[in-house]
């Protein structure tokens, strides 16, 4: 590995002699190579699942700003191959440098391609593309600070000029990524006929909910409900004023998934409704669990942040001062924690939000349905009241589980395992004073708890009657 490793900084990952900075061989051969590696693969997979999707009308998808990105992408591609033969001129033998910057050639051509598929088989702008563009973006900003602090814009100006040029035009590919395809695209039926299509006709233009719409940042950030809000904030909202619901978040669609889901467990002789129900929403459950997990540990990054900055405070223009970019990193990270943090979380509430409402809507039509089959026989063994309380008081406590709960029974401990954890680094042994109060309080809590549940049950029986 060191001979394959041309810099005397080695593989660090962090840089003996340049501040916040990583080594050269990091960059290239871990963080560069990874990158195009990965986006790659994705690239294949994506290309397979496109080739089985319709192609859209020629005249909403191929204008004047495909054929702009289209052309940047090549040129993306041909920065990229300058570059890289720069450097296989300069370093004629495989290296991390020479093999980072191959796999950022192919990874180029591969997004060209992927560029061309997916304008004419997605309605959307390509999530892969768009993480792949603002990864490149960043990895090539941070080569060429480093580029800068090591003076190669003297000694190798044709590679940073290479690398600039590449940045810049990955960076435009991007921001054309981002605008949105015709409005017309998102009302074509899935066996729409292109020879009988006309792309004039208003009911195929008509705008319906733009979330169908929106790429991966604008889900990230809500902007696609901006002109809503501002709508709003001009005047009262009318039922008109608001768009109409998804697909998957229709009731019959929802219903009939969970149905579907549910007639698969009876059959197959020991049915369970949690099987069932992640089946209908467990992808969106999967989602809410990843966003918490994102959200509860960097919520503990900040103090550590915080620790740091008022270190490098205390020591600032002392003879153990810490250099300035340290100073500057410390605060930057913060602001990044803290916006990465905020973005977990509220994906996280749009996820439980989705899988409580799926799961509220399945559980409340499947109980109305065997409500309706059941015989006269059967009737008489339930009142109204009993019914009346399955499908909204018990159907919602349980999608509020599923939702909510479920996540808590994981995020809880490890919450409480990482805040001792850190109170332990900075309090020592007199941490574990607080957690003997804890426990000692646990069986009041239980009692409390026990006494709840009782009178709950009580109260929900006089509602049943």
């Amino acid at each position: 590995m060191a001979g394959f490793c041309p810099s005397s900084e080695g593989w660090g990952p962090l840089s003996p002699s340049r501040p916040v900075d990583f080594t050269v061989c990091f960059q290239h051969g871990a963080l560069v190579s990874g990158l195009n590696a990965l986006f790659i693969v994705a690239a294949i997979v994506r290309l397979r699942a496109l080739s089985h999707a319709p192609l859209l009308p020629r005249e909403l998808v191929a204008g004047s700003l495909f054929w702009v990105k289209l052309s940047l992408a090549v040129a993306t591609l041909a920065a990229s191959m300058a570059e890289f033969a720069i450097v296989l001129a300069d370093f004629s033998r495989v290296c991390a440098f020479t093999v980072a910057l191959g796999l950022q050639t192919a990874a180029a051509a591969a997004a060209v391609r992927l560029h061309y598929r997916e304008q004419y088989r997605n309605r959307i702008a390509s999530t892969p593309l768009l993480l792949f563009w603002l990864a490149t973006v960043m990895l090539s900003l941070m080569r060429l600070r480093t580029a800068v602090s090591l003076d190669l814009v003297e000694t190798r100006p044709s590679a940073v000029i290479a690398n600039a040029l590449f940045m810049l035009a990955a960076l435009a590919v991007m921001a054309l990524e981002c605008q949105p395809k015709p409005h017309g695209l998102y009302q074509l039926p899935d066996d729409y006929d292109e020879d009988e299509l006309d792309v004039h006709d208003d009911d195929v233009c008509t705008f319906q909910s733009p979330e169908e719409r929106a790429n991966v940042f604008s889900r990230l950030t809500f902007s696609w409900m901006t002109p809503l809000l501002e709508q709003g904030f001009r005047k009262p909202l009318q039922m008109e004023d608001t768009w109409a619901l998804s697909t998957q978040y229709r009731p019959d669609v929802a219903t009939a998934k969970f149905q579907r889901n549910w007639q698969a467990e009876l059959q197959s002789g020991s049915p369970s409704l949690f099987r069932a129900t992640m089946r209908t929403c467990g992808l969106s459950w999967a989602l809410s669990g990843l966003n918490k997990l994102v959200s509860d540990l960097v919520a503990f990054l900040n103090p550590i942040l915080l620790s740091r900055l008022i270190g490098f405070v205390s020591k600032y223009r002392t003879a153990d001062a810490e250099p300035i970019e340290n100073g500057y990193f410390y605060a930057l990270a913060m602001f990044v924690v803290a916006s990465v943090k905020t973005i977990a979380y509220e994906q996280s509430c749009v996820h439980n939000q989705q899988v409580k409402n799926l799961t509220k809507i399945s559980y409340t039509t499947a109980i109305y349905r065997k409500t309706m089959a059941l015989s006269n026989d059967a009737r008489q063994q339930y009142n109204v009241g009993g019914i009346v309380t399955h499908m909204s008081v018990d159907s919602q406590r349980l999608a509020d589980f599923f939702a909510n709960f479920s996540h808590h029974l994981w995020s809880s401990p490890l919450q409480i395992i990482l805040a001792l954890y850190l109170l332990y680094r900075t309090l020592g042994w007199t941490t574990f004073a607080g957690v003997l109060a804890m426990v000692i309080s646990i069986p009041t809590s239980a009692r409390l708890s026990r006494t709840m549940r009782d009178m709950n049950k009580l109260l929900m029986g006089y509602r049943d009657q």
